[in-house]
């Protein structure tokens, strides 16, 4: 990606740059693009097209389709003092805190403290509505439900002196600060909103949105996916995918995510094939010791983060968030989502064994080596980096190196492939 840099002052003046980014409250912004460049700032403009980052006095113009996120590098807490007392989910995505909640007539009416004002929102938008701001049994609770494609509306309750959930299926009618309406084989059933930890709403049909720009979320746990948006001083002007139009502090603002779509982590894709084998064959009765060199995803082999050792002065050891352990003796094989361009890696050996450990490491697509190098414990990590030439296969080969199998634990992080 080629970033456009105006380099002279008088063109920053023309375009007001300098007044903008004052504008917006010279909030530090951590920008990272699609190639990796990363780059500090203050946002001097920004709209669903691109943004311009103010760093060290000159403007950045970066295009939308090659950024990959967008941070505050110094969080604000931001948004506003009121009590979130529940969290409303909609169909789109877009997820919200909210202070209250009615529905009369299939029309939610919601205050958030997102918005100035009650929202009304259509019930066919809702898909669950939480009666705390985040409740972790209710969620599984409610992915588990989502799986079993349930043919009516779902009302989860507290029983047990809301120590366990419940739920039932069948129609969802108004909701007061008091009770919820239900209809359960046919019987209205009012329910006490006490006793109801969450709700949602059956879906015939899914209804079809527009790819979002990207996904902004808040401190206050917001979520939305945006169709577009603009930056008016210290506001976010935006509207979602699903329509929902609303005015945000910049302050509120902890990330917008623009990867969905741009890139792919091995470790969140599912292999379609994947061997280890020992150097020594084990017995098949013995199942435990067959999975000790099976890979891990985003931990390593003795379940700690991923880390590599850098050398120098400091001989930095460093931690991954995403990538796989493998040994040696592995083959991983993936089908690629479609338009992914180039893989992106850094290999290195695990820093317990890097004194022993030496690996050869090979990329292939059918008959067509990608790449192929060795791995080497006492040699700084290898970044890789090739152009994928439009295959949607990747074969991943981890062999014995110079030392067999010895110390050969090798970690791939931050693998993944991008557009």
């Amino acid at each position: 990606m080629q970033l456009m840099i105006c380099r002279t002052m008088s063109l920053l003046a023309t375009l007001g740059f300098a007044s903008l980014a004052m504008a917006a409250g010279e909030m530090p912004f951590h920008v990272t693009t699609l190639d990796g460049t990363e780059v500090t700032g203050e946002l001097a403009a920004w709209n669903a097209r691109e943004l311009t980052l103010l760093a060290e006095g000159k403007p950045i113009e970066i295009a939308a389709e090659q950024l990959l996120a967008v941070r505050q590098q110094q969080p604000s807490p931001g948004g506003s003092s009121e009590t979130v007392t529940a969290r409303l989910e909609l169909v789109d995505g877009t997820i919200l805190p909210l202070t209250s909640i009615v529905v009369a007539a299939h029309q939610a009416t919601a205050t958030t403290p997102l918005a100035d004002g009650p929202l009304t929102i259509a019930t066919d938008k809702i898909r669950l509505l939480q009666f705390a701001p985040f409740e972790e049994r209710v969620a599984q609770l409610w992915s588990e439900l989502a799986e079993k494609q349930l043919g009516g509306d779902v009302l989860i309750v507290h029983k047990k002196k809301r120590t366990t959930l419940d739920y039932l299926t069948g129609l969802l009618g108004d909701v007061s600060s008091e009770q919820v309406a239900f209809r359960f084989e046919g019987e209205a059933i009012p329910v006490k909103r006490s006793k109801v930890a969450a709700m949602a709403y059956f879906h015939a049909r899914h209804p079809q949105h527009p790819v979002a720009v990207c996904w902004l979320k808040t401190h206050g746990g917001a979520q939305l996916p945006l169709a577009s948006f603009s930056l008016e001083r210290e506001t976010i002007i935006l509207s979602t995918i699903g329509g929902l139009k609303l005015r945000l502090p910049l302050a509120s603002l902890r990330e917008a995510d623009y990867s969905l779509g741009k890139i792919t982590y091995l470790s969140d894709l599912q292999p379609v094939r994947q061997q280890w084998t020992p150097r020594i064959e084990f017995p098949k009765s013995a199942k435990l010791i067959g999975k000790y060199g099976t890979p891990r995803r985003d931990q390593s082999f003795s379940g700690s983060t991923l880390t590599l050792r850098w050398p120098g002065p400091e001989n930095t050891v460093q931690m991954y968030r995403k990538g796989l352990a493998l040994r040696s003796r592995t083959v991983m094989e993936y089908r690629l989502p479609p338009q992914m361009q180039r893989f992106v890696a850094i290999a290195g050996i695990d820093p317990a064994t890097a004194d022993q450990g030496n690996i050869h490491l090979k990329f292939s697509s059918g008959d067509q080596i990608l790449w192929q190098g060795e791995i080497e414990g006492t040699a700084p990590p290898v970044e890789i980096e090739f152009e994928l030439n439009g295959t949607r296969q990747l074969r991943l080969l981890i062999d014995y190196g110079s030392n067999l199998d010895f110390g050969d634990r090798l970690h791939l992080v931050e693998a993944r492939v991008t557009k």
